[in-house]
């Protein structure tokens, strides 16, 4: 089967995390037998012209697709190449990772909040708050009449994202989560103990956090529990991996700056490196206050064997296991998550036994290959 993917950008020159999974579905349906092209765009700082490496290309190219299946196509391809693609095909779908296709950014209203997340309706009113004088009040009705018309079917990368689109008129939705190549998120204890040396970890009870690093993704509450957690275990060290100066302006809005000597900043890393992080780590957290619709933090590090404190906030209910492969709380409840990562911090035995758990919880659900054959069984309903 010929299939290709839509997506703003695509490594080596993107690096968001939907272009790792397109990366990833790219390399697991080639390994299948089928033959993948890769339709993403670059900025010209990135490169000055058209780039075109093997079947990746910048540009549409004649490839008279079976299957087209577009991602992100929020900012360098728009919603308008579903109609392009529906000339070609009427096998076309498209993957929704985020709530960019109903909402202006992040889902995290009070109603949501207060609900912990059951309540997802949006009003053009939030929407107001959120796009201010780019807000375009025709803006979602054209996104659900072009997906109306042009898509065969919607795939939700949860089921929380589900509850959201439905609720929201985004049709023909069906659930299909992400997956890693599980295989390949192995790493070895001499890069381990290079990356603690490099970074001062040996010693420390590590807290591993990262991502897009903003208010939304829980950076106060977790420094709140840290302040909790360094009573009982001083020698603590929080891990976060992102933007510095990102960083630098939510420990100042938390007023946290005196917990700089516990943490370490080391900024992006490499898939390489981010292995050694979540090998270094005793407990990954994923404190998310909006609806984080598939943190791909979390099946990374129960690949790696790593217990997870994540939010109750989107789909991470559907990948950690409260109590099986790690915690799952409201954030806002700082005792109770400082709770949950102190007992992890403090549990040798329960984190290594949560850990395996989860690493046996990635094989089974969230693959790489199982993704790919859940999408060739919907291409071909």
């Amino acid at each position: 089967m010929k299939i290709l993917f839509l997506n703003d950008d695509y490594p080596e020159e993107g690096g968001s995390s939907v272009a790792g999974v397109v990366r990833t579905l790219d390399h697991g349906l080639t390994e299948a037998g089928h033959e993948v092209y890769v339709i993403a765009t670059h900025r010209k700082e990135k490169h000055p012209s058209i780039i075109r490496r093997g079947h990746i290309v910048s540009i549409p190219a004649s490839i008279r697709p079976d299957v087209i299946h577009a991602h992100n196509v929020h900012q360098y391809i728009t919603y308008n190449a579903l109609r392009i693609a529906r000339k070609h095909t009427d096998k076309v779908f498209i993957t929704l990772h985020d709530v960019m296709s109903f909402n202006f950014g992040r889902l995290a209203t009070d109603r949501f909040l207060k609900t912990e997340g059951q309540d997802v309706r949006t009003s053009w009113i939030d929407h107001l708050k959120q796009a201010q004088l780019q807000w375009n009040p025709l803006r979602n009705v054209i996104i659900r009449n072009i997906m109306n018309a042009n898509v065969k079917e919607v795939f939700a990368v949860s089921a929380a994202l589900k509850r959201a689109l439905d609720a929201h008129g985004i049709p023909r939705v069906s659930v299909v989560p992400n997956g890693i190549d599980a295989a390949s998120w192995v790493v070895s204890p001499e890069t381990v103990d290079a990356f603690k040396t490099k970074h001062d970890l040996h010693g420390k009870k590590v807290i591993l956090f990262g991502g897009r690093l903003s208010r939304d993704k829980g950076s106060t509450p977790l420094l709140q529990a840290l302040q909790a957690i360094r009573g009982s275990v001083p020698n603590v060290a929080l891990l976060v991996i992102g933007n510095n100066d990102r960083w630098e302006g939510l420990l100042r809005e938390a007023g946290a700056e005196n917990f700089r000597d516990c943490i370490r900043c080391p900024g992006w890393m490499t898939m390489e490196e981010m292995k050694a992080a979540y090998g270094s780590a005793d407990v990954v957290t994923t404190p998310s206050l909006c609806l984080d619709t598939f943190n791909l933090m979390n099946i990374e590090a129960m690949a790696l064997g790593k217990p997870v404190v994540g939010t109750v906030f989107g789909g991470t209910p559907e990948i950690v296991v409260n109590g099986v492969t790690g915690f799952i709380c409201n954030p806002l409840k700082t005792e109770e998550y400082a709770n949950h990562l102190l007992t992890l911090l403090k549990n040798d035995t329960l984190a290594e036994k949560m850990g395996r758990a989860g690493r046996e919880r990635v094989e089974k659900l969230f693959t790489m290959e199982r993704q790919a054959q859940k999408y060739l069984n919907l291409y071909g309903r």
